[in-house]
């Protein structure tokens, strides 16, 4: 479509242009039988440039109406029909609203493999949540609390807490130490094999491939979507580097990176981190945290 307009345009000022220069040449003298027919001729020209960009605007408009009316893409749910093969545990972050609490933000964990998510830690919030959950490396889950002062590109910690996943037992971080380990990391960038994923496309259209030495491989597409609908952050690698990790604005997406790669939906309330969308709003560890 994109070359079709391109086309119109150039057919369009093609015309314009040989219009201008017989109408300079023919200045002052009876125009010949011979500029009247390029006269002609450009004109045409003009008109159908113009006539090509109206029906591609045209198109271009109704498919746009179209995809938006489109829901996202459908995938499998894990937690419906888990996958013991998946290991690892995600934390995440969902605003929800509680029937006794009100408003409220939790960190939560959802076994890869599959299964209902659990609340690791809860707090009551008037706005959306600011926040980040990240694993450290004594297993627990460091959740902290930013404030985001008007006009300042910068996030300050509020509070933080040590969780402990599997029991729910807590630990407040002195205010010395808020905002340290606070950040979620985006683990290895390439595998073992030198392999790494690769996120292209936007506007409904998403592409995701394994590049390594020996090539490259889809593993994850969508064309023609709700141009409202896309991937929000860069794959994640699993610790054992067996699958990735996406967020589509809601959604927690697990992939496999064999061959089929296979998509399945881990959870579908996810918030977004604080940070941006190229830093993941969750974390992810190798340890299967019984119960989840």
């Amino acid at each position: 479509m994109v070359w079709l307009f391109l086309g119109g345009a150039v057919v369009a000022i093609a015309g314009v242009v040989t219009l201008i220069v017989v109408k300079v040449r023919g200045r002052g003298s009876e125009a010949t039988p011979a500029r009247r027919r390029i006269v002609v001729a450009s004109l045409t020209a003009v008109a159908l440039g113009a006539g090509v960009g109206a029906v591609v605007v045209v198109v271009s408009v109704i498919d746009t109406f179209h995809r938006r009316g489109l829901p996202p893409p459908e995938y499998p749910s894990l937690v419906a029909t888990p996958d013991t093969s998946l290991h690892g545990t995600v934390a995440y972050l969902s605003e929800a609203k509680s029937p006794t609490a009100g408003r409220q933000a939790c960190a939560r964990v959802a076994a890869a493999s599959g299964a209902q998510s659990k609340d690791a830690f809860c707090w009551p919030i008037s706005d959306s949540a600011i926040a980040t959950v990240v694993w450290q490396p004594d297993g627990r889950l460091m959740v902290t609390s930013f404030d985001a002062p008007v006009g300042k590109n910068t996030l300050i910690p509020k509070w933080a807490k040590l969780v402990d996943a599997a029991t729910g037992a807590t630990q407040d971080v002195a205010d010395s130490d808020l905002g340290q380990n606070a950040r979620p990391s985006t683990g290895p960038s390439t595998d073992p094999q030198g392999q790494r994923l690769v996120k292209t496309g936007k506007d409904g259209n998403v592409n995701i491939a394994l590049v390594g030495p020996s090539g490259s491989r889809t593993v994850f597409s969508v064309k023609d979507a709700n141009p409202d609908w896309g991937i929000q952050t860069g794959p994640t690698w699993s610790p054992d580097f067996t699958w990735f990790l996406t967020w589509d604005g809601t959604r927690l997406l697990v992939t496999t990176v064999d061959d089929p790669a296979t998509t399945r939906v881990l959870v579908n309330e996810a918030s977004g981190g604080p940070y941006s969308y190229d830093v993941p709003g969750f974390s992810i560890t190798e340890r299967d945290y019984p119960g989840n």
